[in-house]
C-alpha cells in the first residue's frame, strides 16, 4: 500500500537528502538491494498476472499490515522458508559509478504535481502537497548518462543439484538473466509509456529529455528491449506507487485534506496514484521538469566486451546545448571544489605539523620561534619599531640566554643579527655593545 495526497509525513527542509553514496570518494552508488528489490517486484507482477489480493490479504492490507506483504509474496513465490525463496539464487552487489571525468550527482527539487487537471467545480490546479509548499531538496544523479553505472548480474543455476530435504526454490521459478529482463520489460515499459505521454499531455517534461527518450524506444535500444538484450527497472526515491505495487492489486491510499467539520484526515482508496513527484531546478516550475528513477540496463556476458550502443550513445550525448553547458559548469564547479578540498587538506595537514613541531619544541626554542614571528610580522607591516615589542624581547632574551645550550645560543645570536640588521644597529658606540652582547651570548659568558 502507498500513501499519496497531502503528503502528511513530509516536511520543508533545507538541508540536502544525501543519495547513496561510495564513502571512500564520495561518488554515486546504486545499491544492489534496491535493483534487486525492483526486480523481484516484476517478477511478482508476472507471477500474478494481474488478478487482485486474496480477501485475507486484502484485509490486512487495508489495516496496514505488513503481514499481507509477507503472505502475498510467499504464495507467489511459493516458499516458507528462506531457503526456498527463488531470488535467493539472485546475486546483485551494488553497481558502482564509472564516468571518472563526468558529474556524479546535481541538486533537484522534488515537487508533487497534479496528474489531471481538475474537473469543473473540483477546486485547485494544484496537488494537495503543492498547496502546502512541500518539497525536498534531493542530490540525484544526472539524467541521460551513458554507461555511468557497471555492476554483476550473477544467476545461480541449479541442474543436477538434488533437493531431498524440499530447500530449494520451486522448479518453475528458477529464472535466466534473460526471463528476468522479460519480467522486467514486461513490468516497466508499459509504466514509462503511460507516464511519458501522460507527462507530456501536462507539458511537466523537460522537452530535449523527452525527446531523446522516445529516440531511444523507437532506435535501437527499444529494439534490444523488444529482444531482452536490455530491460527496464525503476529505482529510489519518489519513483511512484505503480512501480512498487502489482497490477491488480494496487490500492493505494489517497489523502483527501482534513473534514471541514470533524477536522478529521480525509482518504479514499484508488488504483492509481493522483499526483507524481519530479526533479525541478525550482520550487515554482511548472515545466522543463523530470521524472524520477528510471534505469536502463543493458545486458552482455560478464567476460566479454559490451556490445555496441553508438546509436544509444549519440543520442545522449546530443542533449541540448543548454545541458551540455550545464554539465561542463559542474565539470568544473566539481574541480573547483577538489582544488579547494586539497588546499583545505594541505592546510590542515600543515596544521598539524606545526602544532606537532611546536610541542616538540623546548622552552628555549618556542621562545626563539616567537621571536622570529615577531620579525616576520613586523616586516611584512613594514613597522621598524627600535623601543617596541621586539626589540624589547631581544634585549631581555640576550641576557636570559647565558646559561642556555651552545646551539640554541648561536641560532639567538643569528636572529639578533638580523632583526637588528632589520632595526638599525644604531651609532658606532651603540652598534659595539650590541654586538658585545651578541658575543657574550655566543661565548656564554656575561
Amino acid at each position: 500500500m502507498q500513501v499519496e495526497g497531502d503528503g502528511a509525513r513530509l516536511l520543508n527542509r533545507l538541508e540536502i537528502e544525501r543519495t547513496f553514496f561510495n564513502p571512500v570518494n564520495g561518488v554515486p552508488v546504486l545499491p544492489g538491494s534496491s535493483l534487486k528489490g525492483a526486480m523481484r517486484t516484476a517478477l511478482l507482477d508476472g507471477i500474478n498476472a494481474g488478478q487482485p489480493l486474496l480477501e485475507d490479504e486484502g484485509l490486512l492490507a487495508q489495516k496496514g499490515k505488513e503481514e499481507a506483504n509477507r503472505r502475498l509474496q510467499r504464495r507467489l513465490f511459493q516458499y516458507r522458508e528462506f531457503e526456498q525463496d527463488p531470488m535467493r539464487l539472485v546475486q546483485l552487489g551494488d553497481v558502482l559509478f564509472q564516468d571518472g571525468d563526468g558529474v556524479g550527482s546535481e541538486l533537484r527539487f522534488a515537487v508533487n504535481r497534479r496528474r489531471k487537471p481538475p474537473k469543473p467545480g473540483e477546486g485547485s490546479m494544484q496537488s494537495q502537497a503543492e498547496q502546502r509548499g512541500l518539497y525536498r531538496l534531493l542530490e540525484c544523479v544526472p539524467a541521460a548518462r551513458f554507461r555511468v553505472f557497471a555492476g554483476r548480474l550473477t544467476v545461480q543455476r541449479l541442474e543436477g543439484v538434488t533437493d531431498g530435504r524440499n530447500r530449494l526454490p520451486a522448479a518453475d521459478l528458477r529464472w535466466s538473466v534473460s526471463e528476468i529482463a522479460a519480467a522486467c520489460n514486461r513490468f516497466y515499459r508499459p509504466q514509462l509509456e503511460m507516464e511519458l505521454q501522460q507527462m507530456r499531455e501536462r507539458d511537466y517534461l523537460d522537452a530535449g529529455w523527452a525527446t531523446s527518450i522516445r529516440e531511444l524506444l523507437e532506435g535501437s535500444a527499444g529494439q534490444r528491449l523488444d529482444r531482452n538484450e536490455a530491460f527496464l527497472l525503476r529505482v529510489g526515491r519518489h519513483s511512484g506507487a505503480e512501480s512498487v505495487t502489482l497490477n491488480g492489486m494496487r490500492n493505494i491510499k489517497i489523502l483527501l485534506g482534513k473534514d471541514v467539520e470533524t477536522g478529521k484526515q480525509r482518504f479514499e482508496y484508488r488504483p492509481t496514484g493522483t499526483s507524481w513527484w519530479l526533479a525541478a531546478s525550482d520550487t515554482q516550475d511548472r515545466t522543463g521538469m523530470l521524472p524520477f528513477g528510471w534505469l536502463l540496463v543493458e545486458l552482455h556476458p560478464a567476460e566479454s566486451e559490451p556490445p555496441d550502443w553508438s546509436e544509444t550513445q549519440k543520442i545522449l550525448t546530443g542533449l541540448p546545448t543548454e545541458y551540455s553547458a550545464w554539465i561542463e559548469r559542474e565539470r568544473e564547479r566539481m574541480r573547483q571544489r577538489a582544488e579547494a578540498q586539497a588546499r583545505r587538506q594541505a592546510e590542515e595537514q600543515a596544521q598539524r605539523v606545526a602544532a606537532a613541531t611546536e610541542a616538540a619544541l623546548s622552552p628555549e626554542q618556542r621562545a626563539i620561534r616567537e621571536l622570529q614571528c615577531w620579525l616576520d610580522e613586523d616586516r611584512a607591516a613594514n613597522r621598524k619599531e627600535p623601543g617596541g615589542r621586539l626589540a624589547n624581547r631581544l634585549n631581555a632574551l640576550l641576557k636570559e640566554g647565558l646559561p642556555w645550550p651552545a646551539a640554541e645560543r648561536e641560532e639567538l645570536a643569528k636572529l639578533a643579527e638580523a632583526i637588528y640588521g632589520y632595526l638599525d644597529w644604531g651609532s658606532g658606540k651603540k652598534k659595539q655593545e650590541r654586538k658585545a652582547k651578541i658575543q657574550q651570548l655566543r661565548e656564554g659568558t656575561a
